[in-house]
């Protein structure tokens, strides 16, 4: 960018400006956001219960069968006595995911209410704080390399849960893609004029 100040009138969701020096994009609206964001938010939703309900890695070692959720891998480092390694599990695997969709679905729902502006700018401002906390992709490549790593040594699976869990992964992320801030703060304008 440039550093070209100049004035930029309101734009239309779908619409794309320009600086008009250097081309670069200034802002773009994303089309059909808010129904985008809700519909992946709710899918993320819907799938987050099972995706901590059900085993994620199934593992046969020694004729030994066992089945593994978040839950258990969080009560696990907790008796063992490891508190911090438990509750920073906790946060970004269950905690600060379920905070995001629930924080995406309030905005996604209330966009268009012309009450309460400000809330609904302390919750973006709250999913932008615990959007890095959101470990969720780690998560799950750790459970994949475990897996690959571990093939040779035990039979390990993916559990039922791994799936839907790595569903909520890319829903969380698209609906955060296709949500566009800009929204949050229409209406406050719009209300002001």
């Amino acid at each position: 960018m440039c550093g070209l100040v100049q004035r930029a009138p309101a734009l239309a969701a779908g619409k794309v400006l320009r600086c008009a020096r250097c081309n670069t994009v200034v802002e773009r609206r994303i089309p059909n956001s808010r129904q985008r964001t809700l519909a992946f938010s709710l899918a993320a939703l819907v799938l987050y219960v099972p995706s901590n309900a059900y085993p994620l890695v199934t593992a046969e070692y020694m004729g030994q069968h066992s089945e593994t959720t978040i839950f258990d891998g969080i009560s696990s480092l907790f008796g063992k006595g490891q508190y911090f390694i438990a509750g920073l599990v906790f946060c970004t695997s269950i905690l600060t995911p379920a905070l995001k969709i629930l924080g995406l679905l309030f905005l996604a729902a209330t966009v268009r209410w012309r009450a309460h502006p400000r809330v609904r700018t302390l919750v973006y401002k709250a999913i932008r704080v615990v959007d890095p906390w959101n470990m969720l992709e780690v998560y799950l490549l750790s459970i994949l390399v475990s897996m690959a790593e571990m093939g040779e040594i035990a039979s390990i699976h993916p559990g039922p849960g791994v799936f839907s869990f790595a569903a909520v992964v890319v829903l969380t992320i698209l609906a955060t893609l296709s949500f566009d801030p800009r929204l949050v703060w229409d209406s406050a304008a719009q209300e002001a004029k």
